[in-house]
């Protein structure tokens, strides 16, 4: 399984615009075969700040999303105007299939 996290700065105030900019962006990516969650949080912190969390069954699933049409478009896509930085990102290969339960519960 690959997981992704990617952090997102956006401009002052517009967390709401990006998300709803980005929302059709979401809705295919989730529909992509081999995406096992595609998921927004805001920052209690920082209200501009996004952090977008996602995995695919294995490396061949995320080359074809980054290949996709909805990817092409959202890099560039209307969403991209409320971004203030270039975002960062974590891109983990793991051994694993999911979700494991927190043992300390």
């Amino acid at each position: 399984m690959i997981y992704i996290t990617v952090k997102k700065k956006l401009k002052p105030g517009t967390a709401d615009a990006y998300l709803a900019a980005s929302q059709a962006y979401t809705d295919a990516t989730r529909a992509e075969p081999g995406n096992k969650f595609y998921e927004h949080y805001r920052s209690v912190d920082d209200p501009d700040t996004i952090l977008t969390i996602e995995a695919f069954d294995d490396k061949a699933a995320g080359e074809a999303h980054v290949a996709s049409d909805h990817f092409q478009n959202g890099v560039d896509g209307d969403a991209k105007q409320y971004i203030a930085e270039r975002p960062d990102i974590m891109y983990i290969d793991v051994d694993r299939d999911g979700w494991d339960k927190m043992s300390e519960f």
